[in-house]
């Protein structure tokens, strides 16, 4: 039994175990298929001259060659059969179960002595997993990764790898996971990096297919080009030859040409942003990037620049031209950070992250943990774009993994890349320079830092450079890394100046896939004067922006002037034959007001500040770069009349209630609302944001027009109730008789709940207009996914719920998921049961009444954390928010006459409520129950959240039919409303609860 091997077997065990030794998984080693044929020839040779019964000496001598032949039929078999005949017919020997028993007890020892990696639980039971594993994806893993990239597209979405493992892993959609084949399931649950970089190229791959069929075809696919092994590339080969990638299905076929939304940090203006590329038809969106939608009119081959003004779950933009949407994932609830890289852009959560510095987006009270709970180091921190958030720089070097921890949980551990590891360095862009798409432009070229090697082995890295979507590389070298950092040009040997779209890699293996896309103008400088445009009497200060070019490269206009009214305007580079187009936009202020009835929009112009208005609500200015604005009102003789801290800040964004404006101005002929605007250098600049008037145009049209019949109607109910709610405390407010149903928006329910979530009212608003129409009092039909998947929590939730309740609804999972992930356990409880887990939590009860004697401040400070990060709206987190919002208008509310009114019709309505109900009568009576011992009619007040959820029981139990007795009138419709006008996040929150319980009993009663 001792056999020998020959020169020829044992110089492949040795070849073998060289390509291993920087790898960890065999498909790492970038076999070809016939090399993994060759393989096998060999074993199967070695085997027919050994001994019969010599697997040990066998195994002990040849365990590379072994694992490889075993891998290599794991990946190239096309059959279902029996592993292992197969694996003997492929080596040309009889089945042996002894070998096969043999390998299989020793094959953890065999990987580690050929130095791979082994995973004991994938072997437990059967060997083909693991080495499925190792075979990273087989042909049939890729065909069915195919159909899943394939069904990804077709469904709108973005085509690359990160969009797809985004969708497909979004938590609390658990579900969606199933439909990535197996093999891709265990790769990235064992290797994730090398998983991410796989379906990367491969979809990458796919969609260059179709965007350049001419370039990017079979032919011409080789492993460098596309950096994938050589047996994944063949299956990805032979799938395109036998099907073309989105064959027949045009309208995603132009997705793979399309650019979409990214969501960019802006460190210079201190602005999170969605950026909205180009396309060659103007378009309009609806945009949800703050708390109310905005329509937003990008003109042909223009970009847009959104601002993110709240800390939302995602950035969504629907187009009103041809109903194409568009998601941005922005932050997760159970894992509260964005992470960003020092050019700003996001880092995906699914990719390890540098061992460097890294921008973190993350609440006041997050702590951000390495391994162990050690506290990584802040490098600065920065106030955020949102109240509550703060922009961390930190150190992620010596640090193997990064979590967020708050409130005692912690989010999604990421990997952090080891020290030695090399990163893309981008110069400062160009600021105000942009391309068309948006993009920012550099005028330098960027460098590879390469991290000191102190091993005495020679460490290479791989430095690639090529034009944007073309399939050959300009430079492909490797750089042999120095016992000390070295900066290497990634363009060296190619001639300046740049000028273009370059795609920049720098790799020493699959794990390791760092990319960037850079559009350069290599030479190219400019200077604004002035730095920042501020507002003047006919828009922007005016504007000039002078261009200096190296040899080499020319620009069209030296010199661009902007007058007051424009903010843009485009010039053109050039180098030799290649052209880049220029979009010059000076960093400027902008300024925006909201009113009833019209849609709020960023603009250039002064506002307009009537101090006759009824509708007063709120002016925000946007400065780039401002480190502080505060406000003064000016009389005509420009002299200080008052002047107002901002009461709101977001990033560079600062806001002020116009109330006091406007009470302040009411003595005033005419005046003028100016910002005092502090910045980095501690100059202080003043600027006018808005002129004070009296009487002015009430029928302003808006910048974007709104076309839908509902939305207009919305808009109008909401402006012609704007003076009913904003009128003094000591007027009557309501009349019973003006309190009647609107028709037109409750002929079709759906629809109408539909456009209000899409219509520019103020979400403090939807709730009261909800009421007031009368659609509050009606059921809502399964409209359809893309409804139930609403950006309004409220509002798709109250859809999500007719769609759930229907067993022939369709996508029942992904409704489950999204009533789970924007309402909340407890309102899958509620459609269950008709119970709560504690419906005394998150309302008024004792402990509110502790803080009544606080001023608001404290209690601000004191309930800050249930605040800053948005969860699911019926998550105590987010019921006891609203709670506090409801407390800090307690007195506003019993100075409204309603308020003496509301206890005797709620009285009336709990009866009703008794003898339909029992469990939406326990939800009240829990509420009362919270208030044992508090003093109600000392503080009648507190009875607020009883009265709340009163109203929504005979709402939602009328709508669905189950109300045996009485209903809303007119007057009761008016004082839900009202209550509504002042407490909306604790109404609208009562309405879903009521509604689950109304679907619950309405399921039950239909057996």
């Amino acid at each position: 039994m001792t056999g020998s091997a020959s020169p020829q077997t044992a110089d492949i065990e040795t070849t073998i175990r060289e390509r291993f030794a920087p790898v960890a998984l065999v498909v790492e080693a970038n076999f070809t298929p016939d090399e993994l044929r060759e393989a096998q020839r060999s074993l199967g040779a070695l085997m027919r001259d050994m001994p019969a019964g010599a697997h040990i000496a066998l195994i002990t001598r040849h365990p590379a060659l072994i694992i490889t032949a075993l891998v290599g039929h794991a990946t190239i078999r096309t059959s279902d059969d029996d592993f292992w005949d197969g694996f003997f017919t492929a080596i040309g020997v009889d089945a042996d179960q002894s070998f096969s028993a043999a390998v299989s007890a020793f094959a953890g020892d065999m990987l580690r002595e050929a130095g791979l990696r082994d995973v004991a639980s994938l072997r437990a039971d059967d060997l083909l997993p693991l080495l499925d594993l190792h075979a990273g994806l087989t042909p049939r893993t890729v065909d069915a990764l195919v159909d899943v990239i394939e069904r990804h597209v077709s469904a709108g979405r973005a085509p690359s790898g990160t969009a797809i493992l985004d969708h497909l892993t979004e938590p609390g959609f658990g579900h969606r996971h199933t439909v990535l084949p197996a093999g891709f399931r265990v790769l990235l649950e064992q290797a994730p990096d090398i998983a991410a970089t796989f379906l990367a190229r491969i979809c990458a791959t796919l969609v260059a297919s179709v965007a350049s069929p001419g370039e990017w075809n079979a032919d011409r696919l080789t492993p460098a080009t596309v950096d994938l092994p050589p047996t994944i590339l063949a299956a990805v080969s032979e799938r395109l030859e036998r099907t073309a990638f989105l064959s027949g299905d045009t309208d995603a076929a132009a997705l793979c040409s399309a650019r979409f939304p990214e969501l960019r940090y802006d460190a210079a203006e201190g602005s999170l942003t969605v950026i909205v590329p180009s396309d060659a038809a103007a378009t309009t969106w609806r945009v949800w990037a703050g708390d109310a939608p905005e329509q937003v009119a990008v003109g042909a081959d223009e970009a847009a620049v959104i601002p993110v003004t709240a800390a939302l779950r995602e950035c969504v933009l629907v187009s009103l031209d041809n109903g194409a949407r568009r998601s941005v994932p922005v932050v997760l609830p159970g894992d509260p950070v964005v992470l960003f890289a020092p050019d700003g852009r996001v880092m995906s959560r699914h990719r390890t992250l540098p061992a460097g510095h890294v921008v973190a987006l993350v609440p006041n009270d997050a702590e951000l943990l390495g391994a162990d709970r050690a506290a990584v180091p802040i490098v600065e921190t920065r106030t955020g774009p949102w109240d509550g958030w703060l922009l961390r720089t930190i150190d992620l070097e010596g640090h193997r993994e990064l979590t967020v921890h708050r409130d005692g949980r912690a989010g999604q551990t990421r990997r952090v890349r080891p020290a030695e590891s090399p990163s893309i360095e981008l110069p400062e862009p160009l600021a105000g320079i942009t391309t068309r798409d948006g993009d920012p432009v550099f005028g330098e070229r960027p460098l590879v830092d390469l991290p000191a090697h102190l091993g005495d082995d020679v460490k290479e890295w791989r430095v690639r450079v090529r034009r944007a979507g073309e399939i050959d590389w300009l430079v492909d070298y490797p750089w042999a890394a120095e016992d000390y950092v070295t900066s290497a040009d990634p363009f060296d040997g190619v001639e300046g100046p740049l000028l273009g779209r370059y795609e920049i890699v720098v790799s020493d293996s699959y794990g390791l896939d760092l990319r960037r896309v850079a559009d350069i103008a290599e030479g190219l400088d400019m200077v604004h004067e002035p730095a920042v445009r501020l507002p003047v009497d006919k828009g922007l200060t005016e504007s000039t922006t002078e261009f200096t070019v190296d040899e080499g490269l020319s620009v069209v206009d030296e010199t661009v002037e902007f007058a007051p009214d424009v903010t843009e305007l485009i010039t053109t580079v050039s180098a030799g034959s290649d052209r880049l187009e220029l979009v010059v936009r000076p960093p400027h202020a902008l300024v925006r007001i909201e009113r009833s009835g019209v849609p709020a929009a960023w603009q250039t112009s002064l506002a307009e500040l009537d101090v006759t208005a009824a509708d007063h609500h709120r002016l925000a200015v946007y400065v780039p770069g401002a480190v502080d604005v505060s406000f003064a009102l000016l009389d005509g003789n420009l002299e200080i009349v008052r002047e107002w801290d901002a009461d709101g800040r977001s990033g560079a964004e600062f806001s002020l209630a116009t109330r006091g404006v406007a009470d302040a101005a009411k003595r005033l002929v005419s005046g003028t609302l100016v910002a005092l605007i502090d910045d980095e250098s501690g100059e202080t600049d003043e600027a006018p944001v808005a002129t004070v008037v009296r009487g002015g145009d009430r029928t302003v049209v808006p910048s974007v027009v709104v076309e839908d019949s509902l939305i207009n109607e919305w808009m109008s109910l909401d402006a012609a109730h704007a003076e009913e709610t904003s009128a003094p405390a000591d007027e009557p407010l309501l009349d019973p008789a003006e309190a009647p149903v609107d028709e037109l928006l409750t002929a079709d329910p759906t629809a109408s709940l539909l456009a209000l979530a899409d219509s520019p009212v103020s979400p403090d608003r939807v709730p009261a207009m909800f009421i007031r129409s009368g659609l509050a009092e009606l059921p809502f039909a399964p409209s359809g996914r893309t409804a139930a998947s609403h950006p309004n929590p409220y509002i798709g939730c109250m859809l999500a719920m007719s769609e759930i309740a229907d067993p022939s609804a369709p996508d029942r999972d992904d409704v489950q998921s999204y009533l789970v992930t924007r309402g909340g356990d407890e309102i899958l409880r509620l459609l269950a049961s008709g119970r709560m887990s504690d419906p005394r939590t998150g309302v008024f009860d004792r402990n509110v009444l502790a803080v009544d004697a606080m001023s608001r401040d404290q209690v601000d400070m004191l309930f800050q954390h249930f605040r800053i990060v948005p969860g699911p709206v019926l998550d105590l987190d987010m019921r006891t928010s609203a709670t506090i919002d409801a407390f800090h208008r307690r007195v506003d509310w019993m100075a409204d006459p309603v308020s003496l009114e509301a206890p005797r019709h709620v009285n009336t309505m709990l009866r009703d409520v008794r003898r339909s109900s029992p469990e939406m009568y326990d939800l009240i009576a829990a509420r009362n129950e919270a208030l044992d011992g508090v003093d109600t009619g000392g503080n009648p007040w507190m009875l607020l959240s009883m009265q709340s959820m009163c109203f929504a029981a005979v709402a939602r139990l009328q709508a669905h039919g189950r109300l045996k007795q009485g209903g809303l009138t007119d007057e009761g419709r008016a004082m839900w409303a009202r209550l509504a006008d002042y407490f909306p996040g604790m109404v609208s929150t009562d309405v879903l609860m009521a509604n689950a319980v109304a679907v619950w009993a309405a399921a039950l009663a239909r057996g």
